[in-house]
């Protein structure tokens, strides 16, 4: 367990160091009123028992990734995680909590890289090609965010990584993608009107968190219990 750790803060640290390489995050007011709200959401989870839990923070990064850049992206997931660890209830152990930060720093920047590589440009949410880095970045985050939790809730727990990706995450991916959907309508949106498209987050936050905890009950009793 200590050396998977390790092994996720070093990748984190690294995927760090080559972006602080290619200069500073901007901060322009649009992305500090995201940020803002990403910190809001970020400490509203959901425990899915056996130390997994899942937050309304993705969809933030995947904006962030969408209209700023990578850099922007990894800069969100660093200061709201932090911020989570600070104010969360019960304090995760630190250990967790550096866990959690070098996880969505990772999942930012090989999302992030995906989406540009695969021909996604900033600020851009209508051309075919955009369209289809976005999808494709919104998979590989989910994937390696959502793996990366699974291995070390399973080495914690003595239970199988895949077990514990199945029953805990895998439905999550629908969240995922409706987050992609309101990425698109924010991006044609502000345009037109600024930075006051941002607040569309609040509902969608609120009506993601309700869905989580109306639906994963459900999911708990059809599937085995690990």
């Amino acid at each position: 367990m200590t050396a998977f750790l390790a092994t996720v803060a070093l990748l984190g640290g690294l995927a760090a160091l080559e972006s602080l390489m290619h200069g500073m995050a901007g901060l322009s007011a649009d992305f500090l009123l995201l940020l803002v709200f990403a910190c809001v959401a970020a400490p509203h989870t959901l425990d899915l028992g056996h130390n997994a839990r899942i937050s309304t923070l993705q969809p933030f990064m995947l904006c962030a990734i969408v209209l700023f850049g990578v850099k922007e992206s990894m800069l969100l997931a660093a200061v709201s995680m932090v911020y989570f660890w600070i104010v969360g209830r019960p304090r995760l152990q630190a250990h967790k909590g550096l866990f959690n930060v070098c996880n969505f720093v990772l999942s930012a920047w090989l999302g992030g890289h995906v989406f540009y590589l695969s021909g996604g440009r900033t600020g851009d949410v209508t051309s075919s090609a955009s369209l289809l880095a976005l999808l494709l970045c919104v998979l590989t985050f989910f994937v390696v965010n959502t793996t990366l939790v699974s291995i070390a809730v399973g080495k914690e727990r003595k239970v199988p990584p895949f077990r514990v990706w199945y029953e805990k995450y895998s439905w999550t991916i629908n969240s995922q993608l409706a987050g992609a959907s309101l990425v698109i309508l924010i991006g044609v949106l502000r345009q037109h009107y600024g930075l006051q498209v941002f607040f569309l987050w609040v509902p969608f936050c609120l009506m993601t968190y309700h869905f989580y905890k109306a639906y994963f009950p459900r999911s708990a009793q059809r599937a085995h219990k690990t």
